[in-house]
């Protein structure tokens, strides 16, 4: 995993490893892709990030994380991040996949989710060009996993079944 494991130190963080793991059930491809499940790619190249209060005045749009926050990304020139959020008053599930972006400083900055409402994020960081490319060739805004508002483009199967493009000039997807 980046920097360090996804479940040490923070309850939170160690509460998402544990979602993962049971996520990580959910299998896609075989035993020949890459990685099995969208949650065991996050798994592996994701990273815990404690919540932050959102920085702007606009009001958040629940149910539209990949959207708004691709929009965001353009517009603030913050990173995209796709991965899993802990939201404990969204229970019994409290992890879910979900798209946050990371200002400049580093910080969470959710256009979808009230103040208060996450608790901790994992996710993968990518580049500007990567998820624009992914979400042309899968028409969609979501990079790796489905977006509920175009679920027939289901998984990034092609990034579980081959892995992570290898950064070189201009695509860095991490």
């Amino acid at each position: 995993m980046a920097d360090a494991a996804i479940g040490d130190g923070c309850p939170e963080a160690q509460e998402l490893a544990k979602w993962l793991a049971l996520y990580g059930q959910l299998r896609v491809g075989d035993a020949s892709w890459a990685y099995r499940s969208f949650a065991d790619l996050v798994a592996e190249h994701g990273r815990f990030y404690p919540s932050a209060p959102w920085p702007q005045p606009d009001p958040p749009r629940p149910g539209q994380c990949f959207r708004a926050a691709s929009e965001w990304a353009d517009r603030a020139g913050w990173t995209y991040v796709e991965g899993f959020v802990l939201a404990p008053p969204v229970a019994p599930f409290t992890v879910f996949e979900h798209a946050w972006c990371l200002t400049q400083e580093g910080r969470v900055a959710d256009p979808a989710l009230p103040d208060g409402m996450a608790t901790g994020y994992v996710g993968i960081p990518v580049s500007c060009a990567f998820r624009r490319e992914q979400q042309g060739i899968r028409g969609t805004h979501a990079v790796f996993t489905s977006d509920p508002i175009n679920p027939l483009a289901g998984v990034n199967e092609e990034v579980l079944r081959s892995g992570l493009v290898q950064p070189g000039p201009g695509r860095s997807p991490v």
